[in-house]
């Protein structure tokens, strides 16, 4: 219900102001849109919650071991990462901030390409 930004949860505080701005400027359709989403992304997180949570467990008599190491074969990279990207966060930015700075201004990609 979060993401889909039922009030007062946390997606509710990120959709509202979009949908306000929206309406402000006359967009009704992005407003339309964005409301759609929302209502689809609460549809299936209930869906999710229905039937991971609440519905019947099938594995209770044979329950699978799943090897503690193979676990953290796949999640030990996005731990890393994370981390990495939490505690380097200034080089991270001012690499973005660049990269978007030559997006916004096509004259950098124009002289690197025509040479002019």
């Amino acid at each position: 219900m979060s993401l889909a930004g039922i009030p007062p949860l946390a997606g509710f505080f990120a959709k509202y102001p979009l949908v306000l701005g929206g309406l402000e400027e006359g967009n009704y359709i992005v407003v339309a849109v964005a409301l759609f989403v929302g209502l689809l992304t609460l549809y299936s997180m209930i869906k999710i919650m229905k039937f991971v949570y609440w519905g019947k467990a099938k594995h209770d008599e044979e329950r699978q071991k799943v090897s503690v190491r193979k676990l953290l074969y796949s999640v030990a990279p996005l731990v890393i990462l994370t981390v990495v990207i939490g505690f380097g966060a200034e080089p991270v930015l001012q690499f973005t901030t660049e990269i978007a700075d030559e997006i916004l201004d096509p004259t950098i990609y124009i002289t690197s390409v025509l040479g002019e």
